[in-house]
């Protein structure tokens, strides 16, 4: 769970962009999902590793995100999901292989995508992701769910993104407020994707951190390694990173272990090769 960009005084520093992208390719898809309150920045390094390597890649903006954090008050989990539903169809219409990737929220939005699409999605990488907070936070958002609509007036002051690197969480969209609104919608989609994560039989990639302050990783880890249905599910593990894995210290990593994950879908594709290539062999 990354932070929100504000306009205004909050503004974000001119080399940080956060607007959603697209980048051609061909082969292979990739869905780019960020996580709460966060922007498309957060996977845009990510997203650049694999465009340049080919790949077609989609990063959405979730509804609500990279404006205020009164407009992030007045949506809900359903409508960050209609985010990736659409950059899914999108990417749909290339008629090749796409595999879901998301950070934090947007892993446990990549999970629903590729309950519901089922054989649609090719392959899922969840980075960071957020199925389980801390136990304490846990504790007090189930509390404050009974306030009901007034969550959306009431906002969190944020100390900033859970990332190791100085120089990147200097850069880092960050916001000084959130509304509580935002994490009770987590909550309810982690209770509803959690039950059904049996289902998800795709090939699956997990990176997490062990110093990751937002999404325990022992709790996380240990319950989609056991629970989730893939039959190939691949665990990446970090050590000098926080939670926003896609921009802190070992990003390279995280992008490079993505790439490879991404282009064995390439690999099994009948377009891959070209037909000269393919009568010379």
């Amino acid at each position: 769970m990354a932070n929100s960009s504000r306009q205004g005084s909050d503004s974000i520093p001119p080399r940080v962009d956060t607007s959603e992208f697209f980048f051609p390719g061909s082969g292979v898809s990739a869905l780019l999902i960020h996580g709460l309150t966060g922007t498309p920045y957060e996977m845009r390094f990510p997203g650049e590793r694999l465009a340049s390597a080919g790949v077609r890649v989609r990063g959405v903006r979730l509804a609500g995100h990279a404006r205020t954090p009164e407009d992030l008050a007045v949506t809900g989990y359903d409508d960050w999901y209609q985010s990736v539903v659409g950059g899914f169809e999108e990417l749909r219409g290339f008629g090749e292989p796409i595999v879901v990737a998301g950070l934090s929220l947007g892993a446990v939005l990549a999970a629903r995508l590729a309950l519901d699409q089922r054989e649609g999605v090719a392959g899922i990488a969840m980075l960071s992701p957020a199925l389980f907070l801390d136990r304490r936070a846990v504790a007090a958002l189930t509390a404050a769910r009974l306030l009901g609509p007034l969550t959306r007036r009431i906002f969190l002051s944020s100390s900033g993104s859970d990332i190791h690197d100085e120089g990147a969480r200097r850069i880092h969209p960050s916001a000084r407020r959130m509304a509580l609104s935002a994490l009770i919608n987590l909550l309810a989609l982690e209770r509803i994707v959690r039950p059904r994560i049996s289902g998800l039989t795709q090939p699956a990639l997990i990176v997490h951190s062990h110093q990751d302050h937002v999404c325990p990783y022992d709790r996380n880890v240990e319950f989609l390694m056991r629970h989730i249905g893939s039959a190939q599910k691949r665990l990446v593990e970090l050590n000098e990173s926080y939670h926003v894995i896609t921009v802190d210290k070992e990003k390279e990593r995280v992008a490079a272990g993505l790439l490879e994950f991404v282009e064995r879908f390439r690999a099994d594709h009948p377009k891959r090769a070209d037909p000269a290539n393919r009568a010379a062999v």
